[in-house]
């Protein structure tokens, strides 16, 4: 069954769709959410909203792009979101305490050495700060395209902007957390 069908058959209230959609695209849903909130309990929570919305929505979907695509963009909107009410009731150090040590995206080889270990996670912890510190935007597109992989076209259909806005943007992004880092790094 091809993607149209499937989000028909969702649209309709099909439940063993719905399912299929959840299945094949909560790994992906929960790690976009992961990426830009730092703390895995509420990437999953955020996660759920997702699929609530894409159940809500699915007879929305038109086709233009990829059902991948589509469900990126409701995550992303879902978790942008999300932070931005958590920033209200919580200090921003909190969630970045709560950053899991385990991202996958930043995992580096392991080395035998204990002072290479304890060198990797600083530059772990560094990166991690400095893409906290990036405009939302930036770190969005960053995000995609570094850890995710999207190349910039994609970026700018999950986003919903030109292309040469998702272009300015990761430009931007890479020289920002290029100032930030060699700074960061450079006390550590």
């Amino acid at each position: 069954m091809n993607e149209e069908e499937l989000i028909r058959k969702v649209a309709a209230g099909d439940r063993e769709a719905f399912c299929e959609v959840v299945r094949v695209n909560r790994n992906m849903v929960i790690n976009v959410c992961f990426s830009l909130l730092n703390d895995r309990e509420r990437a999953e929570e955020v996660a759920q909203d997702v699929f609530l919305q894409l159940y809500k929505k699915a007879g929305e979907f038109k086709g233009k792009s990829k059902l991948s695509t589509w469900i990126y963009r409701i995550a992303i909107n879902c978790a942008l979101s999300a932070r931005r009410r958590d920033q209200l009731f919580k200090k921003r150090e909190i969630i970045q305490q709560k950053a899991s040590a385990d991202l996958d995206y930043l995992k580096a080889p392991q080395s035998d050495s204990p002072g290479s270990r304890l060198e990797t996670e600083e530059i772990r912890a560094a990166i991690r700060k400095a893409l906290d510190y990036l405009p939302e935007k930036q770190r969005t597109v960053i995000i995609l395209h570094k850890m995710e992989g999207f190349s910039s076209k994609e970026i700018a259909q999950i986003l919903g902007i030109s292309l040469s806005s998702a272009e300015a943007r990761i430009h931007r992004a890479k020289i920002n957390l290029k100032k930030k880092l060699s700074r960061l790094l450079s006390f550590s």
